[in-house]
């Protein structure tokens, strides 16, 4: 039988994961009708919590520390989401920081764990070379989600984002789509899988290469815009656009309609990642679903591992399944 976790005792109890933390590790901020629903549904579940936190407390700083690029994106919130619910869990707090992409404040960052002033790191978006995330892998308490480095030390959990566009790419192409744009970013790893993908997927239908156009940006919503009003310049016009992001497809989505164009109508887009911007769109994304709190909450069971207890660790990555996600901005 597979061992409870706090998903579940939340689910019996009918609460929040993090109303179960703060009864887990004792805090008065609970009402008593929530402390006892807990309860009880610790005692039916038989759930043990991964360690006492006072016996990790002896020489730990019991924080753990996460960097990202930057906070704007869903996938990041919701992963450092399932981060923090697990950190707390197990009586960690868990601090996030944004780099802006700045190698020299990424290493100052970086150094609150090489000097003792958190337990572990997360990285979400990291900017220094794979080598150098290796070394440090090798010798402290690290771990990736989401972009994860060519780095043989070190663990990250993530998607498949070059098979998870090869899956979004051969949808498009299924619904009759020949000239295909992605808007990409080729600054991000997840970026250039994406890209990988989407041409392979291509190639294996036998599409020529004049009617493979790309177009790099951010992944952001004024990437979206600015790239699609450029793509419709293009001659012939593209069937279906694949963006990076949700936030991308948005932005495309609402410059192809500002022309006059109809989505999917004319243009077909499709996003990536299932955020609430997917939903909110109009017409509402074709999308690639990441199961980004399972990966936060994995990555931090991950680094618990490695900040608690001896090596050999795991090493390598761990793929998460994707998912495909139709709806109205592509022809079913």
């Amino acid at each position: 039988m597979a061992r409870a976790t706090v998903q579940d005792v939340a689910r019996t109890a009918g609460v929040s994961v993090g109303t179960v933390s703060r009864v887990l590790n004792g805090s008065p901020a609970v009402s008593a009708s929530s402390r006892e629903k807990v309860t009880a549904a610790v005692r039916e579940l038989n759930y043990r919590p991964l360690a006492s936190a006072r016996d990790l407390r002896r020489d730990r700083t019991m924080r753990v520390l996460a960097l990202a690029k930057n906070l704007n994106s869903p996938v990041i919130s919701e992963a450092f989401r399932g981060v923090s619910d697990a950190a707390a869990l197990s009586g960690y707090v868990s601090l996030i920081a944004p780099t802006a992409g700045d190698p020299e404040r990424e290493q100052q960052l970086v150094d609150m764990l090489r000097n003792g002033s958190v337990d572990g790191l997360v990285m979400f978006s990291p900017t220094m070379p794979d080598e150098e995330i290796a070394d440090m892998a090798a010798q402290q308490s690290v771990v990736q989600v989401c972009e994860i480095a060519d780095a043989d030390a070190a663990f990250g959990v993530a998607i498949d984002d070059r098979q998870a566009a090869v899956d979004m790419t051969r949808h498009l192409i299924r619904t009759g789509a020949r000239c295909l744009a992605m808007i990409g970013n080729r600054a991000a790893r997840s970026g250039r899988l994406r890209e990988e993908g989407f041409r392979q997927a291509a190639a294996e239908a036998g599409l020529p290469p004049e009617q493979i156009l790309f177009f790099e940006g951010d992944f952001d919503f004024r990437t979206g815009r600015v790239q699609a009003t450029d793509l419709l310049k293009a001659d012939p016009l593209p069937d279906a656009v694949f963006c990076g992001s949700d936030t991308v497809a948005a932005g495309c989505v609402r410059a192809i309609t500002d022309a006059g164009l109809r989505v999917p109508n004319d243009i077909a887009v499709a996003g990536f990642d299932d955020s609430v911007q997917a939903e909110m769109c109009v017409p509402e994304l074709t999308t690639i679903r990441q199961p980004a709190y399972e990966m936060g909450r994995l990555a931090f069971e991950a680094l618990f591992a490695r900040m608690t207890t001896p090596g050999p660790h795991r090493t390598g990555r761990m793929f998460l399944p994707h998912q495909l996600v139709i709806r109205d901005s592509t022809n079913s």
